[in-house]
């Protein structure tokens, strides 16, 4: 056996062939398994040349799948690093597009809104289009509901007191505050506020709807984001489902959409018929309204 010597002073600029010595370990191996073959089976006993083979196979077969373990992990190894450049640049391919998306629903919640705001114009008469103003809503009160907002306009876009304030899907109350830039509305869920309203099935049917009512059990409804009122006589028929609009009487213009009436309560002892309407305005959610003048009933 021939030793294999190696320079110290060289050692560091020369890589072992991994396979050659190895295959060296094989040779030597496979020499020593047959040399004990023969010293076992000398004499006597004849070799048995299949025993021989049949273990020669099998430690082949072992050295060849740690090479190919050894091969297969030294690549995943060899690749982490490419991998790891590939995961980064897919997050910040992923933070683009979740700003790009970010940027495309504020634009599609600007379309939509403009577009509610030209359908809250048609609720109105032709002599306030060209008097109406459109802002934003920059406040609003402590709580789930807007019972009081803060608009985005005031005296210097036209804004004045008692304006109407609806958005696109009906009436959302009046201006009662107006400073240079900014003016302040109560909706009609405040216990201030009062609207008399017509039923879009029969006109005639007609009542008032206001917070301050003496209905029972209203605080159960006023969480719900219900209005609550009654109507002028008990005899009207009013049923769940019917649409509620404004009736002219008072400031508001008629027939801006208020939303339908829930449910129906006929107190016998007071001689009301209640009506509880569920708004077709959401009063947890007002981004943008129309602001029209107030008529001038005086």
């Amino acid at each position: 056996m021939i030793p294999l010597r190696f320079d110290k002073n060289k050692k560091e600029n020369k890589r072992i062939n991994i396979k050659v010595v190895a295959t060296g370990v094989v040779a030597i191996t496979l020499i020593g398994i047959v040399g004990l073959s023969i010293g076992r089976f000398s004499g006597a006993n004849p070799v048995v040349p299949g025993a021989v083979l049949d273990g020669i196979t099998a430690i082949g077969g072992n050295l060849n799948k740690g090479f190919t373990f050894l091969q297969d992990n030294f690549k995943d190894i060899l690749s982490f690093k490419e991998n790891s450049e590939k995961v980064e640049k897919l997050k910040l391919e992923n933070e683009k597009l979740k700003k790009e998306i970010i940027v495309l629903n504020n634009k599609v919640d600007e379309s939509e809104s403009l577009e509610s705001l030209k359908k809250s114009i048609n609720f109105v008469d032709e002599d306030y289009k060209d008097k109406a103003i459109s802002a934003s809503v920059v406040g609003k009160n402590d709580g789930n509901w807007y019972n009081t907002i803060t608009i985005g306009a005031g005296s210097k876009d036209g804004v004045k007191k008692d304006s109407i304030v609806m958005n696109g899907n009906g009436l959302v109350g009046m201006v009662y505050e107006v400073s240079k830039n900014y003016s302040k509305a109560i909706s009609l869920l405040d216990t201030k506020s009062s609207v008399s309203f017509k039923l879009l099935k029969n006109s005639n049917f007609k009542g008032v709807i206001t917070q301050n009512s003496s209905l029972e059990d209203k605080e159960n409804y006023k969480d719900k984001g219900y209005l609550y009122g009654y109507m002028f006589d008990t005899s009207y028929d009013v049923l769940p489902g019917d649409v509620v609009t404004t009736s002219g009487l008072g400031i508001y213009p008629e027939g801006i959409p208020i939303g339908e009436v829930d449910k129906v309560i006929d107190d016998k002892n007071k001689s009301m018929k209640y009506v509880i309407v569920k708004p077709y305005v959401e009063f947890k959610n007002i981004d943008d309204v129309t602001i029209i003048e107030p008529r001038n009933i005086g």
